[in-house]
């Protein structure tokens, strides 16, 4: 059986590049690395991890999550010999990668097909988080490609029963759980579609070679850390391990808006069920999505293919709708489907309105502008949060080896190896402080999202029992104090 590469044709070659190379460029010109927030730092870790385990058989240390992605960045890493730049390239590749596998769902569902690459190109690859996303240290796009690719082959083992097929959906299929584990939902769909033509066309052989190919799929994650997806066996028994956050999953979610969870409070703007639309409707995502809709039509929907990405939109959204908490990084993974079914609305859209060259290319512009924008105005957060982080690793060189007592940000002080001891008042209560110890805290936030927990209880127990100085002040209320453990 001959594996096809993942971009068969020059063509998809040369547009591939171009789509690196605008991402390169963005990071060259910001001088952004792709580290922000705790779940890049934790990549960052396992990467590191994977990394003193071949090198000397390290055990690494537990973690929630899944392996796939930090394995490949640790492959990337010895070609690069920067671990941080291989993680920010492995998104850029599958983003790119990502974008050639559903243009080519796209040409093979759709008879009638124009303006394929500019469509993806203005309303998939600048979207706004799907842009932002490829520059991340995250596992998102390198989830994205293995799930678009699964339904394309899943697709295409349906119209046409070929044993290669089936074997490269189960390959991407279980590659893509073990680098996010909520695509089950996603993947389920197209999973049954093709067990579906496997019974039909009685092809025996494909069974075993899904079953082994996908099995096979989890054999890494196993045998580094005795771990098949979430379920734990190197430990002497048998149990799911999983974020907290996985077990309160509940249609009542459905209706809330608040939340306390191990995060702290959180409180958003609307129903999570309306938030679950996000990526249809909402400017991070498709801007345009809203006119799109008015331009679909029933017979859309006629092809089995076309109503079972539908479902598996609709299914995926009702499971993001009911965590007890909102992100609309989970619903980049669902993005790319909501993009092909909008693909006949935009084409008679296109016909309607934008008839000539010359229109064509001012619609074009006029979009690209207003998604690079829309991209800058959601990026600035992030951004801004990057730049903190580095600050707090250069400014904290001048008290190497004193106590830092902080949380939320213990991830980026590991990642720009901080020469401190530092402690996360998160998980700890502080009872006794080191001597010449220092608390790294941002109270305008910390006093909103973690009232009557550990952060909050420790910085009234240092107020009360000891002296704060305030020696550095950063960004966004942050404030580095000294603690003077001579108070009594």
């Amino acid at each position: 059986m001959k594996i096809p590469v993942i971009i068969s044709s020059p063509n998809n070659f040369v547009v591939a590049g171009l789509l690196i190379g605008c991402q390169m460029l963005a990071v060259i010109c910001m001088q952004f690395n792709g580290l922000y927030g705790q779940d890049a730092h934790e990549y960052l870790r396992l990467t590191r991890a994977l990394n003193l385990y071949f090198q000397s058989g390290v055990t690494i240390e537990h973690s929630y999550f899944p392996l796939f992605y930090p394995l490949i960045a640790w492959l990337f890493s010895k070609i690069m010999w920067n671990d941080i730049a291989a993680l920010q390239l492995v998104s850029m590749i599958f983003l790119a990668a990502a974008f050639i596998y559903l243009k080519k769902l796209i040409q093979f569902l759709f008879t009638e097909q124009r303006l394929t690459t500019s469509y993806l190109f203005v309303f998939f690859f600048l979207s706004p988080y799907v842009f932002r996303f490829g520059l991340l240290d995250m596992s998102d796009m390198l989830c994205l490609f293995l799930v678009t690719a699964s339904v394309y082959y899943a697709i295409r083992y349906w119209k046409t029963p070929l044993l290669k097929y089936a074997a490269l959906f189960s390959l991407f299929a279980g590659f893509g759980l073990s680098t996010r584990y909520a695509v089950s939902i996603l993947l389920l769909f197209p999973a049954l579609l093709l067990l579906r033509k496997i019974w039909m066309a009685k092809d025996y052989k494909a069974v075993a070679v899904v079953i082994l190919i996908f099995a096979g799929t989890f054999f890494p994650d196993w045998l580094i850390r005795g771990r098949i997806l979430f379920l734990q066996t190197s430990e002497g028994n048998f149990f799911i391990d999983y974020a907290s956050n996985a077990y309160a999953w509940s249609p009542l979610n459905f209706f809330r808006s608040s939340f306390e969870n191990p995060d702290g409070a959180q409180q958003y703007d609307c129903w999570n069920l309306a938030a679950s639309t996000f990526n249809i409707i909402h400017p991070a995502f498709l801007f345009a999505g809203i006119i799109f809709i008015f331009f679909l039509k029933r017979n859309d929907f006629a092809a089995i293919e076309i109503r079972m990405i539908t479902v598996m939109i609709i299914a995926y959204g009702l499971f993001i709708a009911g965590l007890h908490y909102q992100n609309n990084r989970y619903l980049l993974q669902s993005f790319p489907f909501v993009l092909l079914i909008f693909y006949s609305a935009f084409l008679r859209l296109e016909a309607r309105y934008f008839s000539t060259t010359k229109l064509k290319w001012v619609a074009f512009l006029t979009i690209a502008i207003i998604q690079l924008s829309l991209f800058w105005y959601s990026f600035q957060k992030i951004y801004s949060i990057n730049c903190i982080e580095k600050e707090f690793a250069v400014s904290l060189k001048a008290y190497a080896g004193q106590t830092v007592y902080t949380c939320d940000i213990i991830g980026a002080l590991t990642s720009y190896k901080v020469e401190n001891k530092v402690i996360d008042i998160f998980f700890n209560r502080i009872t006794k402080p080191d001597s010449n110890s220092l608390l790294l805290f941002n109270y305008n936030y910390f006093s909103k999202h973690f009232k009557d927990q550990n952060p909050m209880l420790n910085w009234s127990f240092l107020n009360e029992n000891h002296q704060l100085k305030i020696i550095s002040s950063y960004p966004d209320g942050w404030e580095l104090y000294a603690i003077d453990t001579n108070r009594n």
